[in-house]
């Protein structure tokens, strides 16, 4: 039996598959590294501790001026979580860079620039996290060998 349509239209022979619309079988690798180093950066950073006893961001001082780091050791203000977080991740990047300088062994160059830039900031973390314990503690004799340099930098 003939067609009664013209010839230049022609009857598709397609066989449509349902698609299928389903998670992956695991998520990608780098959103589990994220998710898992965000969360420590939470932990370490003290954060926990403001989301249950909810402080004031920051504190005023006698003549109204702002105090970002409260002189004592059992508190803590909204700021200084998130503070120490950031230098905390300053800190995780400089060692990254170093330890991802040593793949570049054929490029002494460059590898050289990331270890450099990678010291700079881990030792930068490391002596502002050290000032910060510093301001913190009420008696400041816990850490007189590091005071000594962090007060030669300032």
């Amino acid at each position: 039996m003939k067609p009664w349509w013209p010839r230049f239209i022609v009857k598709p022979r397609v066989r449509l598959a349902r698609p299928r619309f389903g998670m992956p079988s695991r998520p990608p690798d780098i959103l589990v590294f994220g998710v898992f180093f965000f969360a420590i950066l939470f932990v370490l950073g003290g954060n926990i501790y403001t989301l249950v006893k909810s402080p004031p961001a920051i504190a005023t001082g006698p003549n109204n001026e702002p105090i970002i780091v409260y002189p004592a050791l059992d508190v803590q203000l909204g700021l200084e979580g998130m503070v120490a977080s950031v230098i905390i991740m300053i800190g995780v990047i400089g060692l990254g860079l170093i330890y991802y300088s040593s793949r570049y062994v054929f490029q002494p160059g460059y590898a050289l620039r990331l270890m450099a830039l990678g010291v700079i900031l881990a030792g930068a973390a490391f002596l502002i996290a050290t000032y910060l314990i510093y301001l913190k503690t009420p008696s400041r004799q816990g850490i007189i060998p590091m005071l000594d340099m962090v007060q030669a930098l300032t």
